[in-house]
């Protein structure tokens, strides 16, 4: 009975591995083919390549972890360290995609050296101890084992910097987006569909995985880690779950933010000193009446989205004078100075029994919201009351 119980439970555990290796073929192939979908489009925002690289990058990683789990793998030795390796330049990749749809900013030379960096000194550790140490390293189930040989000061080099560098870029990730979404209200009068929240909640889960498999490095055992075969199985599996949906965000939210980034302001508003713009108090006060004169007779709020830079167009200004103005005369920011102009627009057409044939939702699509849920919030925020209470009223 008991060998019958033996056998169950190796055959159970047998089908787990198999079900796990299964998802990261999948999750492999997976990034490979939206890598694909992306090469396809007609038209490239820079944010594209990056993401590019880095479905190509994981999609390398979840094969070794699928070939590397095999009873009979070939990625034991150099190649698997390399394959091992590829979260140190798959990080910076995913941070540069990061900053290149959010603050549509490129790396230069030097910054894109210091991305490799970490790699390159990974790479030389992983050659100078597999010459030095033979046989004292081998790469199974997706992560290295050492012998009695190799000194605890290389065990070190080789497990910390893989989970505090890429979750360090995960960090500087979260950092980038804060700013970003800061600078939102300075720059567009709608910010639905553009605040990358789906990208800062996949960031932070990054980030938490990282700090697991930091506590797991720094507060486990070897022998821990020896038991915990699977581990990378199921890392694997968390990677094919950020494939598809970083992938599958990424391609839909690169084409709405192509209309968006082109224009795009490269700083935050709020935040920069005016003593440049070259505005003192009467030519702020002469800019304000022009705007207030241009809002009302072209009403350039009705346009759905409508940004700080395409307004300072209309006026013949750069965005830095007409935030200036905007935030010195009207005493807010660019997104609620709009938004003031279409909340009183819905309220002068919700009494107007022209419009009676039309819901209040599109009253609001026709004053220039872009969807219901910014609207309701919007108009609250500005009457104190939801749109249907100002409407019985």
């Amino acid at each position: 009975m008991v060998p019958f119980q033996l056998d169950y439970l190796k055959f159970d555990a047998y089908q787990k591995v198999m079900l796990l290796r299964t998802i990261l073929f999948t999750g492999a192939v997976q990034g490979l083919f939206q890598l694909l979908l992306l090469r396809a489009k007609n038209k490239y925002h820079a944010a594209d390549y990056w993401l590019m690289g880095w479905l190509f990058l994981v999609s390398a990683q979840l094969f070794f972890y699928y070939e590397n789990t095999a009873v009979h793998s070939l990625l034991t030795g150099i190649g698997g360290g390399l394959a091992f390796s590829i979260p140190l330049i798959s990080a910076p990749v995913l941070y540069q995609y990061i900053r290149s749809l959010s603050l549509n900013k490129q790396p230069d030379r030097l910054i894109l050296a210091l991305y490799t960096l970490p790699w390159i000194s990974y790479v030389i550790i992983i050659l100078g101890t597999m010459v030095t140490y033979p046989g004292g390293l081998v790469i199974t189930s997706g992560f290295p084992h050492f012998n009695a040989m190799i000194p605890d000061v290389v065990i070190y080099l080789f497990t910390y910097p893989m989970a505090i560098i890429p979750g360090g870029y995960a960090m500087m990730g979260l950092i980038t987006l804060h700013r970003y979404q800061k600078s939102l209200p300075d720059n567009y009068s709608y910010t639905e569909r553009i605040n990358l929240n789906w990208l800062k909640l996949l960031v932070i889960s990054i980030l938490l995985l990282f700090i697991f498999l930091f506590g797991l490095i720094r507060f486990g055992t070897q022998q821990r880690l020896l038991r915990a075969e699977n581990l990378f199985l199921y890392v694997g599996v968390v990677l094919s779950v950020y494939v598809f949906l970083i992938g599958y965000l990424g391609l839909r939210q690169n084409t709405l933010l192509l209309s968006a980034t082109k224009d795009r302001p490269l700083t935050a508003h709020s935040n920069i000193s005016y003593q440049k713009t070259g505005l003192d108090d009467a030519a702020v006060e002469r800019i304000y009446l022009q705007l207030l004169s241009h809002m009302e007779a072209e009403q350039p709020y009705l346009e759905d989205d409508l940004s700080l830079t395409a307004l300072a167009q209309q006026l013949g200004l750069n965005t830095n004078q007409l935030s200036q103005v905007i935030n010195q005369k009207a005493e807010s920011n660019f997104f609620t100075f709009v938004n003031r102009y279409r909340v009183a627009a819905v309220k002068i057409k919700l009494k107007d029994p022209a419009f009676a044939h039309l819901s209040i939702l599109g009253i609001a699509y026709e004053c220039g919201f872009r969807s219901k849920s910014a609207f309701n919030r919007i108009f609250k925020e500005q009457t104190g009351i939801s749109p249907i209470q100002y409407q019985k009223r």
